[in-house]
């Protein structure tokens, strides 16, 4: 059974041999070779509507969405370091750095989370593993975040840290040269 929201369409209860195999490709639109022809029309109306209307964010959620959606907001993302890490370093702003935070843990999320549909899958280590996994994740990614988040708002910043961090060895150059 399918429900649109909004009572738009009522619900029937529709027999696979109410209509053909494929029913996703424009061909069988005009196939009026079934029994029950009332029955098809219905059944082949709900079968055209997509089971998942929202974009899907993440990898695992996107096994039945739109993969060409969330492989451009990937690309998105990876594309926006050019212009993000050096207005960061530039303009030191909060407002850039949360945005460069979100940038950085979206981006290490997605890559992980293939990695983690790559090699936990249920045919080879059983079916509570990747759940696990998938778990883990997406507490580690939300960690990342809070601790990001934590470092603008009451620590020094992301770009200051960096900055702290590429002056450790300038530090050492100073006091070998005096």
């Amino acid at each position: 059974m399918l429900i649109k929201p909004g009572s738009l369409l009522q619900t029937y209860r529709c027999n696979p041999m109410h209509f053909p195999k494929s029913t996703s490709s424009l061909t069988n639109l005009n196939r009026s070779t079934t029994p029950n022809a009332s029955n098809y029309t219905k059944c082949r109306v709900l079968s055209k509507l997509p089971v998942q209307s929202t974009v899907s964010v993440t990898r695992a959620a996107s096994t039945h969405g739109d993969h060409v959606r969330l492989w451009l907001m990937e690309r998105i993302v990876s594309a926006s370091f050019l212009s993000l890490v050096p207005a960061a370093l530039l303009f030191e702003s909060k407002f850039i750095e949360i945005i460069l935070a979100a940038a950085i843990v979206m981006h290490t999320h997605w890559g992980l989370e293939a990695i983690v549909i790559d090699y936990v899958r249920p045919a080879v280590v059983g079916p509570v593993a990747p759940k696990i996994a998938f778990l883990m994740l997406n507490l580690l990614s939300i960690a990342t975040l809070a601790g990001l988040f934590v470092l603008i708002y009451n620590g020094p910043g992301i770009v200051n840290i960096i900055k702290q961090g590429w002056a450790i060895g300038k530090d050492k150059e100073k006091q070998r040269s005096n």
